[in-house]
């Protein structure tokens, strides 16, 4: 009886854990991995090569569950995205493949301090700076604002009037979101916080437009890198299906937040949240390591509490008061009439929207409550004991477990097996996306988007069935 008290205690806590990460995730574009890694290795003791395959699961969902909003309300530019989704799957690839060589060689502090280290330097001067305005400065279009047709009129319920916006800088957009989607795939989270740095600062994007696009990327990214930590058996189901629940029901509340919170404020949650957990994971992996800053547990983050509130502090004051004359003036200038979408993008705003909130967060949600309850009841999932597959370091390992297993097993009603399809499912999900985009931009004759998308599906399929064929006969 005690054993199945602290088991659902445990998965308990894995959800609320996914909640708060979907919760941020969704209201500062970050994905929700970002969050949630950070949350498991510090607080809830999950070794991170665990707590990275599941935070990108999870992450899915974040994306799934946010882009459903955003794609139909038309903050998310997914012209904008599939632009840029073809550096962050190239990336993705290249940083799994780095991950497993990490881990396989036992490096992983290594992960832990450049993990803290990406999040403290995507809190750069420009970022915060730029929240001194609602809308960022205007910058003169240049050729890739028209070449990649970078611009779009989206209505703002906060600020309760329809701008028009344009990017700039393409070029530095994407080499930026190359280097986030390596970081993805070292780190196993969905990289929001560089890809909403690419847009905001990069390409002269406003932060909510930003963040929105941000999470309808993550999921694609997310699927690149979660298939290969899939094939190196680096998901714990268990954990990742608890904290996908979270984050999709996180990840719902917190997009109905953005639509009534102003960018200002988004931005100043997005530096917060930065700058503590990336204190945070220097003082785990890298100071914390052998002694070298012999601190507990508490007092790291105490300590990373206090840097994080020094830099927010110091930051929000020298920029207010620098800037408490200055009169925005950005919303004059982008403001703009109503805009109505073509009868084709206006079908397929339609379908991807409804595919994310029916596939990506009902089926797959259900799935995986009823295989959380299937494990429970018989106590076991796949002949596997349920403290085995509770306990991270017992590994169930997913490269092990082949689609015919689980498809025998869902036939069965066996928990483990619903769980394992409900995961597959989150997976294919952003797949299924980039091919639909596919289709419309074929039928618009949009032949630049046309090759774009491709070569993302290319990227995609190389992660799920090439390399893990590739790498297992080696």
């Amino acid at each position: 009886m005690m054993s199945l008290v602290f088991n659902l205690l445990r998965m308990l806590e894995f959800i609320l854990a996914g909640i708060v990460a979907g919760l941020l995730g969704a209201l500062a574009g970050l994905g929700g991995g970002v969050v949630l890694t950070p949350v498991l290795t510090l607080f809830l003791s999950v070794p991170i090569i665990y707590a990275t395959g599941s935070a990108l699961v999870s992450t899915i969902s974040t994306s799934a569950g946010s882009a459903s909003v955003y794609v139909r309300r038309r903050l998310a530019n997914d012209r904008i995205g599939i632009s840029l989704v073809t550096a962050t799957t190239t990336g993705a690839i290249i940083g799994s493949l780095t991950a497993n060589y990490v881990y396989t060689h036992h490096l992983t502090w290594i992960i832990y301090v450049i993990f803290g280290l990406v999040l403290l330097a995507s809190i750069v001067p420009p970022t915060v700076q730029r929240s001194t305005c609602e809308l960022p400065p205007p910058r003169n279009p240049d050729w890739s604002t028209k070449a990649f047709r970078l611009y779009g009129v989206c209505y703002d319920p906060a600020l309760k009037i329809w701008y028009r916006y344009w990017g700039v800088r393409w070029w530095l957009g994407w080499l930026i979101m190359l280097f986030a989607g390596f970081i993805s795939g070292l780190l196993g989270i969905g990289s929001g916080a560089l890809k909403v740095l690419a847009m905001d600062w990069g390409m002269n994007l406003p932060m909510k437009v930003s963040t929105t696009t941000s999470n309808f990327m993550i999921g694609v990214t997310a699927a690149t890198s979660g298939s290969l930590y899939w094939f190196f058996g680096y998901i714990s189901p268990f954990i990742a299906a608890c904290t996908a629940i979270g984050v999709l029901l996180g990840s719902r509340i917190g997009t109905r937040m953005l639509m009534y919170v102003t960018n200002r404020q988004v931005r100043w949650v997005f530096v917060a949240i930065l700058a503590y957990l990336g204190f945070r994971m220097v003082l785990r992996g890298g100071l914390g390591r052998e002694g070298v800053l012999p601190i507990t547990s508490m007092e790291r983050n105490i300590v990373a509490a206090i840097f994080a509130s020094i830099i927010i502090i110091s930051l929000y004051f020298v920029f207010t008061y620098k800037y408490k004359e200055t009169q925005d003036i950005t919303l004059s200038i982008y403001q703009a009439q109503p805009e109505n979408p073509g009868r084709i993008e206006l079908k397929f705003i339609n379908i991807t929207s409804n595919l994310l909130k029916y596939g990506g967060v009902f089926i797959s949600i259900a799935l995986l409550v009823i295989g959380l309850i299937l494990i429970f009841a018989h106590g076991s999932g796949l002949g596997i004991p349920l403290n085995k597959i509770i306990d991270p370091s017992s590994r169930v390992d997913t490269s092990m477990i082949t689609i015919m297993e689980v498809i025998n097993g869902d036939l069965r009603l066996d928990g483990l097996s619903l769980m394992l399809t409900g995961l597959l499912i989150l997976i294919a999900i952003p797949v299924i996306m980039v091919a639909l985009n596919l289709i419309r931009f074929i039928m618009e004759r949009d032949t630049l988007y046309t090759v774009l998308a491709a070569i993302t599906l290319v990227n995609l399929f190389l992660a799920i069935f090439v390399l893990p064929i590739l790498i297992l006969h080696k």
